[in-house]
């Protein structure tokens, strides 16, 4: 039996080549190209999840202070944003590396149409951002009883 073996060196190429991208993430990005440096340094990390009542968005943002965040419903759209900043006093540090990210942020998310937009609940605790959704009554599953003929 015989079998036929393609070789794909570009494709291999390429494979590894996103592969270090993901691993390094931007690292080796040139920002001298004249790409748009307005756009977010940093991501804050999510969880989503969706109780009978409600859905609840928590938002990781180590470092950020609560007053430097903002919550808001515009057009069925929850919008976080916020900035983390650096520290200013570096005076008699000699930095050997910097891995901590800094800078403005911004996560959007489409909410479903049956929410109560007016009835977000936010409470920002140990670097922590929970945003309470509560789905509008309409939503809520209703249970309906089955009658039994005899």
């Amino acid at each position: 039996m015989t079998y036929l073996t393609t070789r794909k060196p570009m494709g291999n190429l390429f494979s590894l080549h996103n592969e270090m991208g993901r691993i390094f993430g931007d690292l080796f990005a040139s920002h001298e190209d004249g790409t748009d440096m307005s756009e977010p340094s940093w991501m804050p990390t999510v969880d989503i999840a969706e109780t009978e009542n409600g859905f609840e968005i928590r938002a990781e943002l180590p470092g950020v202070s609560e007053n430097d965040v903002n919550a808001s419903v515009t057009d069925n759209v929850l919008t976080v944003k916020g900035e983390k900043r650096q520290e200013a006093e570096t005076e008699g540090k000699n930095y050997h590396r910097v891995e901590r990210r800094y800078g403005s942020f911004q996560r959007s998310f489409t909410l479903p149409s049956h929410i109560e937009t007016d009835a977000i609940k936010a409470e920002f605790k140990d670097g922590v951002l929970t945003l309470g959704i509560p789905k509008a009554e309409v939503a809520k599953p209703t249970e309906i009883p089955i009658a039994v003929n005899s």
